[in-house]
């Protein structure tokens, strides 16, 4: 029973990490973005820190990283 909400649970993370990095990636969605140069938004100077949107996307990829040892950890058993 435990495996398989951990499961549903690293499922819902993954797909929620999926959506925000697609919504990051719609920041930078100029031609100058899509090859890399990342300027888009440098008119007063690089932008210092993460946004909250930023912060979110981190928060869940660090779920994710845990979630997936957990859940191979308790699959194993």
């Amino acid at each position: 029973m435990l495996a398989v909400i951990l499961l549903i649970v690293h499922t819902i993370i993954a797909g929620a990490l999926i959506w925000m990095v697609l919504l990051e990636m719609s920041k930078f969605a100029e031609l100058g973005g899509a090859f890399g140069s990342g300027a888009a938004y440098t008119m007063f100077g690089r932008k210092k820190g993460l946004d909250t949107q930023g912060k979110i996307t981190v928060a869940l990829a660090v779920a994710f990283f845990v979630m997936c040892f957990l859940t191979s950890w308790v699959l194993s058993r």
